[in-house]
Protein backbone atom coordinates (compact mmCIF):
# COMPACT_ATOMS: atom_id res chain seq x y z
CA UNK A 1 0.00 0.00 0.00
CA UNK A 2 1.08 3.36 -0.84
CA UNK A 3 1.15 6.31 1.45
CA UNK A 4 -0.01 9.78 -0.01
CA UNK A 5 1.57 12.10 -1.21
CA UNK A 6 3.37 14.44 1.14
CA UNK A 7 2.30 18.00 0.92
CA UNK A 8 3.79 21.13 1.80
CA UNK A 9 2.75 22.56 5.34
CA UNK A 10 0.51 25.74 4.10
CA UNK A 11 2.17 28.25 7.13
CA UNK A 12 5.73 26.43 7.36
CA UNK A 13 7.63 26.21 4.04
CA UNK A 14 9.42 23.16 3.96
CA UNK A 15 13.02 23.08 2.03
CA UNK A 16 11.14 20.95 -0.52
CA UNK A 17 10.41 23.48 -2.40
CA UNK A 18 13.78 24.50 -2.34
CA UNK A 19 15.19 21.31 -3.23
CA UNK A 20 12.56 20.47 -6.62
CA UNK A 21 13.17 23.92 -8.24
CA UNK A 22 16.95 23.27 -7.62
CA UNK A 23 16.98 20.24 -9.37
CA UNK A 24 14.92 21.68 -12.23
CA UNK A 25 17.47 24.48 -13.03
CA UNK A 26 20.01 22.14 -12.64
CA UNK A 27 18.42 19.91 -15.21
CA UNK A 28 17.76 22.68 -17.66
CA UNK A 29 21.31 23.78 -17.21
CA UNK A 30 22.69 20.38 -18.23
CA UNK A 31 21.11 20.09 -21.20
CA UNK A 32 20.42 23.80 -22.12
CA UNK A 33 16.73 23.30 -21.75
CA UNK A 34 14.39 26.40 -20.18
CA UNK A 35 11.30 25.71 -18.23
CA UNK A 36 10.13 27.58 -21.75
CA UNK A 37 11.66 26.54 -24.72
CA UNK A 38 9.38 29.31 -27.07
CA UNK A 39 11.46 32.08 -25.21
CA UNK A 40 14.85 30.90 -26.16
CA UNK A 41 13.51 30.12 -29.74
CA UNK A 42 11.98 33.51 -30.01
CA UNK A 43 15.49 35.32 -28.96
CA UNK A 44 17.65 33.00 -31.07
CA UNK A 45 15.50 33.49 -34.45
CA UNK A 46 15.23 36.67 -34.06
CA UNK A 47 18.86 37.89 -33.84
CA UNK A 48 20.02 35.03 -35.99
CA UNK A 49 17.46 36.69 -38.90
CA UNK A 50 19.60 40.11 -38.41
CA UNK A 51 22.49 38.93 -38.26
CA UNK A 52 22.09 36.89 -41.75
CA UNK A 53 20.35 39.59 -43.15
CA UNK A 54 23.01 42.10 -42.32
CA UNK A 55 25.71 39.68 -43.58
CA UNK A 56 23.89 38.40 -46.49
CA UNK A 57 23.90 34.98 -46.23
CA UNK A 58 24.17 32.63 -48.34
CA UNK A 59 25.01 34.98 -51.63
CA UNK A 60 21.77 37.39 -50.49
CA UNK A 61 24.20 40.06 -50.25
CA UNK A 62 23.40 41.41 -53.57
CA UNK A 63 19.55 42.20 -52.38
CA UNK A 64 18.90 45.79 -50.77
CA UNK A 65 19.29 45.55 -47.06
CA UNK A 66 15.42 45.86 -45.82
CA UNK A 67 14.86 42.92 -48.30
CA UNK A 68 17.39 40.68 -47.10
CA UNK A 69 16.44 41.22 -43.52
CA UNK A 70 12.80 40.95 -44.22
CA UNK A 71 13.72 37.06 -46.19
CA UNK A 72 15.77 35.92 -43.15
CA UNK A 73 13.59 37.17 -40.60
CA UNK A 74 11.12 35.52 -42.24
CA UNK A 75 12.94 32.20 -42.90
CA UNK A 76 14.25 32.42 -39.14
CA UNK A 77 10.35 32.66 -38.13
CA UNK A 78 9.27 29.45 -39.54
CA UNK A 79 12.44 28.09 -38.70
CA UNK A 80 11.49 29.12 -34.85
CA UNK A 81 7.61 27.27 -35.25
CA UNK A 82 9.09 24.25 -36.92
CA UNK A 83 12.23 23.57 -33.98
CA UNK A 84 9.41 24.26 -31.12
CA UNK A 85 7.86 21.79 -33.10
CA UNK A 86 10.33 19.41 -33.34
CA UNK A 87 11.98 19.83 -29.96
CA UNK A 88 8.44 19.14 -27.89
CA UNK A 89 7.53 15.86 -30.44
CA UNK A 90 11.39 14.53 -29.75
CA UNK A 91 10.84 15.22 -26.12
CA UNK A 92 7.77 13.56 -25.68
CA UNK A 93 9.42 10.75 -27.75
CA UNK A 94 11.41 10.47 -25.12
CA UNK A 95 14.62 11.19 -27.58
CA UNK A 96 15.99 14.26 -25.68
CA UNK A 97 19.32 13.41 -23.88
CA UNK A 98 21.16 14.80 -21.24
CA UNK A 99 24.60 14.99 -22.86
CA UNK A 100 24.19 18.48 -24.83
CA UNK A 101 26.24 17.34 -27.63
CA UNK A 102 24.11 14.52 -28.64
CA UNK A 103 20.39 16.84 -28.15
CA UNK A 104 21.97 19.29 -30.32
CA UNK A 105 22.70 17.08 -32.72
CA UNK A 106 19.43 15.54 -32.61
CA UNK A 107 17.76 18.74 -32.93
CA UNK A 108 20.12 20.25 -36.05
CA UNK A 109 18.88 17.07 -37.92
CA UNK A 110 15.51 17.69 -37.50
CA UNK A 111 15.58 21.37 -37.98
CA UNK A 112 17.83 20.83 -41.08
CA UNK A 113 15.91 18.53 -42.84
CA UNK A 114 12.34 19.71 -42.26
CA UNK A 115 13.94 23.78 -43.49
CA UNK A 116 15.63 22.30 -46.80
CA UNK A 117 12.13 22.45 -49.17
CA UNK A 118 11.51 25.51 -47.42
CA UNK A 119 14.90 26.74 -48.42
CA UNK A 120 14.07 24.87 -51.99
CA UNK A 121 10.71 26.88 -52.13
CA UNK A 122 11.98 30.10 -51.70
CA UNK A 123 14.68 29.66 -54.23
CA UNK A 124 13.02 28.29 -57.04
CA UNK A 125 9.35 29.70 -56.80
CA UNK A 126 7.64 25.76 -56.71
CA UNK A 127 9.34 25.14 -59.83
CA UNK A 128 12.29 23.04 -60.72
CA UNK A 129 14.71 25.15 -62.07
CA UNK A 130 16.97 25.06 -58.65
CA UNK A 131 16.90 21.34 -58.18
CA UNK A 132 20.82 20.76 -59.30
CA UNK A 133 20.96 23.52 -56.07
CA UNK A 134 18.67 21.05 -53.63
CA UNK A 135 22.58 19.73 -52.56
CA UNK A 136 23.74 23.22 -51.81
CA UNK A 137 20.90 23.86 -49.88
CA UNK A 138 20.76 20.85 -48.11
CA UNK A 139 24.20 22.08 -46.97
CA UNK A 140 23.40 25.76 -46.07
CA UNK A 141 20.17 24.19 -44.14
CA UNK A 142 22.66 22.09 -42.10
CA UNK A 143 25.19 24.86 -41.58
CA UNK A 144 22.86 27.33 -40.44
CA UNK A 145 20.73 24.74 -38.32
CA UNK A 146 23.90 23.52 -36.60
CA UNK A 147 24.72 27.22 -35.45
CA UNK A 148 20.69 28.32 -34.64
CA UNK A 149 20.38 25.34 -32.38
CA UNK A 150 23.87 25.97 -30.60
CA UNK A 151 22.87 29.34 -29.61
CA UNK A 152 19.51 28.28 -28.68
CA UNK A 153 20.85 25.88 -26.33
CA UNK A 154 23.31 29.03 -24.90
CA UNK A 155 20.24 30.65 -24.57
CA UNK A 156 18.19 28.32 -22.59
CA UNK A 157 21.70 27.66 -20.61
CA UNK A 158 21.23 31.34 -19.55
CA UNK A 159 17.69 31.91 -19.09
CA UNK A 160 18.02 28.55 -16.81
CA UNK A 161 20.70 29.95 -14.62
CA UNK A 162 18.39 32.80 -14.17
CA UNK A 163 15.73 31.24 -12.63
CA UNK A 164 14.99 32.18 -9.43
CA UNK A 165 15.70 29.79 -6.44
CA UNK A 166 13.33 29.79 -3.29
CA UNK A 167 15.36 31.17 -0.82
CA UNK A 168 13.00 33.02 1.36
CA UNK A 169 10.59 31.15 3.35
CA UNK A 170 8.30 34.79 3.47
CA UNK A 171 7.76 34.88 0.41
CA UNK A 172 7.13 30.85 -0.39
CA UNK A 173 5.14 31.43 2.64
CA UNK A 174 2.74 34.16 1.50
CA UNK A 175 2.40 32.49 -1.96
CA UNK A 176 1.27 29.25 -0.07
CA UNK A 177 -1.29 31.23 2.10
CA UNK A 178 -2.88 32.92 -1.34
CA UNK A 179 -3.82 29.37 -2.17
CA UNK A 180 -1.60 29.40 -5.34
CA UNK A 181 0.71 26.34 -6.03
CA UNK A 182 4.18 27.45 -6.69
CA UNK A 183 3.81 25.25 -9.48
CA UNK A 184 1.74 27.88 -11.65
CA UNK A 185 4.19 30.27 -11.47
CA UNK A 186 6.16 27.99 -13.88
CA UNK A 187 3.35 28.43 -16.57
CA UNK A 188 3.14 31.04 -19.01
CA UNK A 189 0.98 34.23 -17.65
CA UNK A 190 -2.01 33.09 -18.72
CA UNK A 191 -2.41 30.11 -16.73
CA UNK A 192 -0.55 31.44 -13.81
CA UNK A 193 -4.40 32.23 -12.01
CA UNK A 194 -5.64 28.91 -13.69
CA UNK A 195 -7.01 25.73 -11.41
CA UNK A 196 -4.59 23.38 -11.14
CA UNK A 197 -6.03 19.83 -12.02
CA UNK A 198 -3.49 17.34 -12.68
CA UNK A 199 0.10 16.49 -14.03
CA UNK A 200 1.21 14.06 -16.12
CA UNK A 201 4.96 12.82 -16.55
CA UNK A 202 5.83 13.31 -20.30
CA UNK A 203 9.25 11.77 -20.74
CA UNK A 204 11.69 14.36 -19.47
CA UNK A 205 9.01 17.13 -19.66
CA UNK A 206 5.78 17.35 -17.63
CA UNK A 207 2.08 18.47 -18.98
CA UNK A 208 0.23 20.77 -16.33
CA UNK A 209 -3.60 20.75 -16.49
CA UNK A 210 -5.37 23.56 -15.42
CA UNK A 211 -9.44 24.62 -15.93
CA UNK A 212 -7.61 27.34 -18.61
CA UNK A 213 -5.46 24.43 -20.58
CA UNK A 214 -2.62 22.76 -20.18
CA UNK A 215 1.24 23.30 -20.93
CA UNK A 216 4.36 21.44 -21.17
CA UNK A 217 7.40 22.49 -19.03
CA UNK A 218 10.89 20.71 -18.52
CA UNK A 219 10.20 18.90 -14.91
CA UNK A 220 9.72 15.51 -13.34
CA UNK A 221 6.97 14.56 -12.04
CA UNK A 222 8.31 13.80 -8.52
CA UNK A 223 9.58 17.30 -7.90
CA UNK A 224 6.57 18.92 -8.98
CA UNK A 225 4.26 17.16 -6.72
CA UNK A 226 6.48 18.91 -3.80
CA UNK A 227 5.40 22.45 -5.72
CA UNK A 228 1.50 21.61 -5.84
CA UNK A 229 0.42 22.70 -1.88
CA UNK A 230 -2.09 23.97 -1.36
CA UNK A 231 -4.06 22.24 -3.59
CA UNK A 232 -5.13 18.47 -1.88
CA UNK A 233 -4.34 15.86 -4.29
CA UNK A 234 -2.34 12.42 -4.49
CA UNK A 235 -0.42 10.24 -7.33
CA UNK A 236 -2.37 7.84 -8.84
CA UNK A 237 -0.09 6.32 -11.27
CA UNK A 238 3.60 6.16 -12.32
CA UNK A 239 3.19 9.19 -14.61
CA UNK A 240 0.37 10.96 -12.71
CA UNK A 241 -0.81 13.58 -10.22
CA UNK A 242 -4.58 14.57 -10.01
CA UNK A 243 -6.26 17.00 -7.89
CA UNK A 244 -8.97 15.84 -5.41
CA UNK A 245 -11.89 16.75 -7.14
CA UNK A 246 -15.88 15.84 -6.30
CA UNK A 247 -18.31 14.54 -9.17
CA UNK A 248 -15.64 13.10 -11.00
CA UNK A 249 -16.96 10.98 -13.98
CA UNK A 250 -15.07 7.14 -13.50
CA UNK A 251 -15.11 4.31 -16.66
CA UNK A 252 -13.93 0.89 -15.58
CA UNK A 253 -12.70 -1.64 -18.21
CA UNK A 254 -11.39 -5.07 -17.77
CA UNK A 255 -10.63 -4.28 -14.22
CA UNK A 256 -9.18 -0.80 -15.01
CA UNK A 257 -10.02 2.09 -13.55
CA UNK A 258 -10.21 5.42 -15.21
CA UNK A 259 -11.09 9.17 -14.09
CA UNK A 260 -12.58 11.72 -16.77
CA UNK A 261 -10.71 14.88 -16.26
CA UNK A 262 -11.72 16.83 -19.61
CA UNK A 263 -13.26 15.61 -23.11
CA UNK A 264 -10.23 14.27 -24.16
CA UNK A 265 -8.07 12.59 -21.31
CA UNK A 266 -8.76 9.80 -19.17
CA UNK A 267 -6.84 9.50 -15.87
CA UNK A 268 -5.44 5.71 -15.21
CA UNK A 269 -5.24 4.80 -11.54
CA UNK A 270 -2.83 2.23 -11.44
CA UNK A 271 -3.14 -0.69 -8.70
CA UNK A 272 -0.21 0.21 -6.86
CA UNK A 273 -2.24 3.30 -5.91
CA UNK A 274 -5.92 2.46 -5.75
CA UNK A 275 -5.88 1.28 -2.35
CA UNK A 276 -4.80 4.71 -1.26
CA UNK A 277 -7.20 6.15 -3.89
CA UNK A 278 -9.86 4.52 -2.57
CA UNK A 279 -9.32 5.21 1.21
CA UNK A 280 -9.31 9.02 0.00
CA UNK A 281 -13.16 8.35 -0.85
CA UNK A 282 -13.10 10.46 -4.38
Amino acid sequence: MSDPVPQADMNEPTPILREAQGKTVHDARMTGQPARPLASWAMTMGLGGLLLGYVGATDSYGLPITLRLGLWLGLCAVGGLIAITIELAAAGLGLRSRNGLVWWAVLTMGLAVAMVPVIFLVNSGGTASQMPNLGLFTLNSFAISAALVAFRLLVGSALARSLPLASNTDNSADIERQGTPRLLERLSPALQSAKLLALKSDGHYLRVYTDQGSEMILMRLKDAMGETAPVEGMQVHRSWWLARRSGMERRSTDGRIELKLNEDTWVPISRTHRSQWLKQNW
